[in-house]
């Protein structure tokens, strides 16, 4: 089964501030599509060893996640009070839990650290293993630089789209096109493209460079008669590295969007380089734009 347009958007919460934020971004995500919004905790119990052990009771830590996600109901339905909401305390990891979860949602939300992540550790493993395995769209949800300041719901800078002509990159264009319009701001379409200069096997040093700019104007004529509202800045550029060009240009940006891997992406590789960089180490949130198996290039 595949991700769809109808069922709920799904949220990861366990208490951490990251994933407060991951729940405000999920439920204004719910609000304008008019869907529910569903919080999730994949719980796995840790009995205690010894005498302590003979008195543990699973039910006790499973009421306190209950109590927790209740706690969050109320608070994010203050934001939005006609959303219907749901909750549920699955056992199983974290992880696992949201994967199988995404198999019937229309979007995931995730933050980037959930409790007990390193300080060092960029993205932790529930947000990276999502991003990799989910069958919906995943949005990570990055801390703010400022550890002390709240970032918006919704930011004021524009949607930035990383475009390479492959299955999964159109879809991430036009899921960025969608975000793009929901939020009332600017597209910036980035395609980096890779060739070398002695690659071109001719004495126009300017003919890659016109290619890739017919290639990105292709991909984004579609979208733009569907969404002409959106404003759009294509930038065609020529990078050996991607994930650094896409992340030069995001600076001030509300959200990166790519999609789950690009031309010459390896079958088994889930979540491809640029994908996986930008999960671990773009200042705003990312969107991981997953397509059905059968149209995965």
């Amino acid at each position: 089964m595949t991700n769809t347009t109808t069922g709920p958007v799904v949220v990861g919460f366990d208490g951490s501030d990251d994933s407060q934020a991951a729940v405000d971004l999920a439920g204004w995500e719910a609000t304008r599509r008019q869907l529910p919004l569903r919080l999730v905790h994949g719980f796995q119990a840790v009995p205690p060893y010894g005498v302590a052990g003979l008195a543990y009771d699973p039910q006790v830590p499973i009421r306190d996640c209950r109590a927790m996600l209740q706690a969050e109901v109320s608070r994010i339905s203050e934001q939005h009070p006609d959303l219907t909401i749901t909750t549920a305390v699955i056992a199983g990891s974290p992880a696992g839990v949201l994967v199988d979860e995404s198999k019937s949602a229309s979007l995931v939300v995730v933050g980037s650290r959930g409790l007990g992540g390193f300080i060092g550790m960029l993205a932790g493993s529930v947000s990276g293993q999502v991003a990799a395995h989910a069958h919906a769209p995943v949005i990570v949800v990055r801390p703010p630089a400022d550890k002390a300041a709240r970032p918006p719901t919704v930011g004021t800078g524009p949607v930035v789209v990383g475009v390479d002509g492959s299955t999964g990159s159109t879809a991430a264009v036009g899921f960025a096109f969608d975000e793009a319009a929901a939020r009332g701001i600017d597209l910036i379409a980035v395609y980096a493209w890779g060739i070398l200069p002695a690659d071109a096997g001719d004495d126009d040093p300017n003919r890659e460079q016109r290619a890739a700019e017919a290639a990105l104007a292709e991909t984004l004529a579609r979208w733009e008669d569907t969404y002409p509202g959106v404003q759009v800045r294509p930038r065609a550029i020529h990078s050996l590295v991607p994930v650094h060009t896409i992340l030069d240009e995001s600076d001030g940006a509300s959200l990166i969007v790519v999609g789950p891997r690009g031309h010459g992406g390896f079958a088994g590789l889930l979540l491809g380089s640029v994908g996986d960089g930008l999960v671990r180490h773009a200042p705003v949130p990312v969107a991981v734009v997953h397509t059905p198996p059968s149209t995965v290039d």
